[in-house]
């Protein structure tokens, strides 16, 4: 009776620890509303406002396709694991390939991305913006 509790109990808790595979399958479109990078000239004060881009996303296995203006990016990932001090789980997945880094919370429908190039230090940017399905 105990160990059947606890084994529930453990299926559960992997359950809500995995990404739900239907999120990871299908596609979404995902808007850039923010982008910051380190800038090696100072923008002038007239400076033309940030364009927001947008690309798609689809999943296939442990791989992810990032589809972005005719050109296709592809990333390995793999859950994100909570920090020591959170006690839940996120439903996130981070994705890298060589020189980017994307975090996506299939929860907030939200994803954080990240550019860094070691070969060229000035080539730094980090943006944020909203996913939705397709």
């Amino acid at each position: 009776m105990i160990a059947n509790r606890v084994a529930l109990a453990g299926a559960l808790l992997l359950l809500s620890i995995t990404p739900s595979a239907s999120q990871l399958r299908r596609p979404m479109a995902c808007t850039e509303a923010v982008s910051v990078g380190l800038d090696p000239i100072a923008a002038p004060e007239a400076a033309k406002p940030h364009k927001a881009r947008t690309f798609s996303l689809v999943s296939s296995g442990g791989l992810l396709t990032v589809i972005s203006a005719g050109r296709s990016d592809y990333y390995e990932c793999q859950t994100a694991s909570p920090r020591l001090n959170e006690r839940t789980p996120r439903n996130a997945i981070k994705c890298q390939n060589g020189v980017y880094f994307l975090l996506i919370d299939l929860t907030k429908m939200n994803f954080v991305e990240a550019q860094l190039n070691p070969e060229d230090r000035s080539e730094i940017k980090v943006s944020y913006g909203t996913c939705r399905g397709v």
